[in-house]
């Protein structure tokens, strides 16, 4: 039971940061707006790692942390392929209202997001002490 609860804390930091990563690709949010949410999804997205981890015990803390920043980034980047595939399309951006698709534009700051999340969730994995019950 410990491990689904565990499993599920860590599931609810990934989404937090999920939404981090997507308001880092907003440009039309006001700066003191989006600063305030991005704080707020990063104290939520910590709290809950840090549940995760109380609940799992903290013995394997880089190998968890790097796995759940490892995905979101992979998640992030599949999810900005896609976007960027429908608004290459001329019938999807006619569906849209009119200035729709330029909210999300602010591709610099979230490419740098999903790249930082990538490498230190990468230097975690790496950087971990392995595990005492695997077979190698």
């Amino acid at each position: 039971m410990r491990k689904l609860f565990s499993v599920v804390f860590k599931f609810f930091a990934g989404m937090f940061l999920y939404l981090i990563t997507f308001l880092a690709f907003a440009k039309n949010i006001g700066s003191d707006g989006r600063w305030g949410m991005l704080a707020i999804f990063m104290g939520l997205a910590v709290a809950a790692m840090l549940a995760g981890l109380a609940v799992s015990g903290f013995a394997y803390w880089r190998r968890d942390t790097g796995i759940v920043l490892v995905s979101t980034a992979a998640f992030n980047a599949f999810l900005v392929l896609t976007m960027a595939c429908l608004f290459s399309s001329d019938e999807f951006l006619k569906m849209l209202p009119p200035e729709s698709a330029a909210m999300f534009n602010s591709y610099w700051t979230g490419g740098a997001v999903i790249l930082g999340l990538a490498v230190l969730g990468g230097w975690l994995l790496k950087s971990a002490t392995p595990r005492s019950d695997s077979l190698a």
